[in-house]
C-alpha cells in the first residue's frame, strides 16, 4: 500500500463511528463494523434546542438550509409525527436522488429519527439535539446500507466523504440562519 493510500485509509479509520457497550467512539464519516457507510458531523448552535428542533424539522426550512436538496416536500402526516412521511430530491456527488422518508421516532426537543421508505440508497437518519452551556448541540446520524458501487469509478469511500462535507456545510448554513 503506497503511502498515499495508508494515509486516506488511515484518516477514514479514525473516523469511523462504532459503540460497544455503553463506551462509544464518535467520528464524522466512515464506515461501521458491519461494513454501512456512516455519516456524523455535529455543531453547537446559539439558540435553544426547541427552537433549533423545529427549524431544522420544518419541511419548509429544509430547502433553506441544505444546499443539496433540489426539493422536499410533506407527503403525509407531520413533520414532528411518528408515520409522517416526507418526500424528496438530493444531488450526491452529481447525481439526483429521489427518496420517500419516515418518521420513526420523535422527542420534541430532543430527537428525531426517520428511515428510508422508499430510496435508490437506503438510510436511516437520526438527529440528536442536545443542550449545552453555548446553546444547543445538533447532531448529524445517517448510516445507510451498502452502496455496491452505485456511484461507479468514484467509489463508496469518497462519496461518502462528499456526502459528509454537504452535511458539515448543512449544519452551518443552518447555524448561520438561526444565529442571524
Amino acid at each position: 500500500m503506497n503511502r498515499k493510500n495508508h494515509r486516506m485509509e488511515a484518516n477514514m479509520r479514525l473516523r469511523y463511528f462504532y459503540a460497544t457497550g455503553d463506551r462509544t467512539r464518535r467520528v464524522s464519516r466512515g464506515v461501521s463494523r458491519t461494513g454501512m457507510p456512516v455519516i456524523e458531523e455535529s455543531i453547537v448552535i446559539a439558540r435553544p434546542a426547541m427552537e433549533v428542533f423545529e427549524f431544522l424539522t420544518e419541511p419548509e426550512k429544509i430547502p433553506l438550509y441544505s444546499s443539496n436538496m433540489v426539493e422536499y416536500e410533506q407527503v403525509s402526516g407531520g413533520p414532528r409525527d411518528v408515520g409522517g412521511v416526507a418526500r424528496g430530491t438530493v444531488r450526491v456527488a452529481g447525481r439526483r436522488l429521489t427518496f420517500t422518508t419516515e418518521v420513526v421516532e420523535v422527542e420534541p426537543g430532543r430527537l428525531a429519527k426517520s428511515r428510508s421508505a422508499d430510496a435508490s440508497i437506503p438510510f436511516r437518519l437520526e438527529l440528536r439535539f442536545d443542550e449545552v452551556a453555548e446553546g444547543t448541540r445538533v447532531t448529524w446520524h445517517q448510516e445507510t446500507d451498502e452502496l455496491g458501487g452505485f456511484f461507479g469509478k468514484l467509489g463508496d469511500a469518497v462519496v461518502v466523504k462528499l456526502y459528509a462535507r454537504d452535511v458539515k456545510s448543512n449544519l452551518a448554513n443552518a447555524k448561520t440562519l438561526l444565529e442571524a
